[in-house]
């Protein structure tokens, strides 16, 4: 990056943290060697939600989490290869624009993007308002959460991809407030979800329309 950068200080220390933290999240993009306004080409559409660039990097789609496909055992949840397809056909521009939010990593490395067409298609959005995928928290990156939850209960409303003959998975289920994930009450994980952050729900339906999204552990639906 090129830019500059001009902080100005009033004398509270919280100004000084936060301009410190900007700084050191731009300093980590340009070491990454992107720019918010820069198309990306793209080599593979690994799944729903992934997909890996021609310099090799693997970049994975902020707030969506679309069904799990296991390449070793040759099976796939429910919509998993029509997420995938899906955002094949949208990756068929070969480009695209990255944005970023305060996060621009996962543990994995992977780098975390808003991913956007030469035509401003919001691919995050147009996969959850196809039903392909849940809404997920995904830490501090939150810029553009109220739309991707809008585009997730559109698709319910709707009856679209996943939302299509919905079924419950339990009778009662205990959601994360923290982590916003939400768990069947049987789960083993739901017995560490401390009591200040436990959210009782009877339908999983009601929780994800708030924006939980499942937890792997012990959602997987077959």
């Amino acid at each position: 990056m090129n830019a500059t950068y001009r902080y100005v200080y009033k004398g509270a220390p919280v100004n000084a943290i936060m301009a410190v933290f900007v700084l050191a999240t731009l300093t980590s993009l340009a070491h990454s060697g992107f720019s918010a306004y820069r198309l990306q080409r793209v080599k593979t559409v690994n799944d729903g939600d992934t997909i890996t660039l021609t310099d090799g990097r693997l970049v994975r789609y902020i707030g969506v989490d679309t069904p799990e496909i296991n390449y070793e055992k040759r099976r796939a949840e429910p919509f998993a290869y029509q997420a995938r397809a899906f955002s094949r056909e949208l990756m068929k521009a070969g480009e695209v624009r990255l944005e970023f939010d305060r996060q621009a990593k996962d543990r994995h490395g992977r780098l975390l993007a808003y991913v956007f067409l030469k035509d401003g298609t919001f691919v995050n959005a147009a996969l959850l308002q196809q039903g392909y995928g849940f809404c997920m928290s995904t830490g501090r990156n939150k810029k553009y959460r109220a739309k991707l939850l809008d585009s997730q209960r559109e698709a319910m409303s709707a009856q679209r991809g996943i939302w299509r003959n919905w079924q419950e998975m339990g009778e009662d289920y205990i959601g994360n407030q923290r982590s916003m994930r939400l768990h069947l009450k049987t789960c083993p994980s739901a017995a560490g979800i401390s009591i200040a952050n436990r959210v009782y729900f009877k339908s999983s339906w009601k929780a994800l329309w708030q924006g939980y999204a499942p937890a792997r552990g012990c959602m997987k639906r077959k």
